[in-house]
């Protein structure tokens, strides 16, 4: 009966959804063991070879330290040179801004200055002063003389002008 039950217990299950089989003294059959074929051995070496790769890429090498330190202080040297740059031109924008107000202001008194010399002499005080005080007087007919010159920049006098004809 212990038999049975040990049987019973390695060759089937019970459950619901199991049938139940009866328990029967010869042994079950035993699976022939099955040969091993050449891909399974190749497999681990595969897997041999690759964890190789992996754990001799976890260290550095001097060239790669190397090449990540010369990476690495070329990026920094360029963002300090970058920054440098940056304050650079925010400074002669400053100075711009500034140089363009006061060209303004300048613009702004060179007008109120022009203003004033403007209203200060009208063209009646203008004439007034030079036939009162010092004595000009229109031109008369026949006293304006045209002549012409080959240089139109400007006149110089080496004789006298002749007179009209």
């Amino acid at each position: 009966m212990e038999r049975e039950r040990t049987v019973r217990e390695l060759y089937y299950v019970d459950g619901s959804t199991v049938r139940k089989r009866q328990a029967s003294a010869a042994p079950a059959p035993r699976r022939r063991p099955e040969p091993e074929q050449p891909a399974r051995r190749k497999a681990p070496r595969t897997y041999r070879s690759a964890a190789i790769r992996a754990e001799k890429s976890l260290y550095f090498s001097k060239g790669y330290a190397f090449t990540l330190i010369l990476a690495v202080i070329l990026m920094l040297g360029c963002c300090t040179f970058m920054l440098i740059v940056q304050t650079r031109v925010s400074e002669q924008e400053r100075r711009i801004s500034s140089m363009q107000s006061e060209i303004q202001d300048l613009e702004a008194n060179n007008a109120a200055y022009e203003d004033s010399l403007e209203s200060k002499y009208s063209l009646d005080k203008i004439y007034e002063v030079a036939t009162k005080d010092l004595g000009m007087v229109y031109s008369q007919k026949g006293q304006i003389v045209y002549y012409e010159s080959a240089n139109e920049d400007y006149v110089k006098q080496l004789k006298d002008v002749p007179e009209a004809k």
